[in-house]
């Protein structure tokens, strides 16, 4: 199980691929997750409303981690402890990180902030 972070939709988008094909075609469909802030950190920098609504048709039929007070107080606890290391992540990484933790996917991303998660897997191409 994968879990693509937005870094890699917005790269694919930039480079002029359609990220359902480019994704379909390297992972099965059961194999790839999303969760929410994915989701709005690439449907809102969508421009054109036909490419936006393919994308969220896509987004729609993925497995879906939902981001419920357990999820917010793992990332809360997440955040505090890499603080302490000195290892300042963005919020919208830690709760990504914390989806794919909960799934057990590892984590397809061009940021290289994932690597300093505890136990959080990453994915390659």
């Amino acid at each position: 199980m994968v879990l693509v972070d937005s870094s890699v939709y917005i790269q694919l988008i930039r480079a002029g691929k359609d990220p359902v094909q480019t994704l379909a075609g390297t992972f099965d469909m059961t194999e790839i997750a999303g969760c929410s802030v994915v989701r709005c950190e690439v449907l809102r920098g969508m421009i054109r409303p036909k490419p936006k609504a393919h994308l969220a048709a896509f987004f729609d039929l993925l497995i879906n981690v939902p981001t419920d007070q357990r999820v917010w107080a793992e990332t809360e606890d997440l955040a505090w402890q890499l603080d302490r290391k000195g290892r300042v992540l963005p919020l919208t990484d830690l709760l990504i990180a914390v989806c794919a933790l909960r799934l057990g996917a590892a984590v397809l991303t061009l940021d290289r902030h994932f690597e300093h998660v505890p136990q959080l897997q990453l994915a390659s191409w």
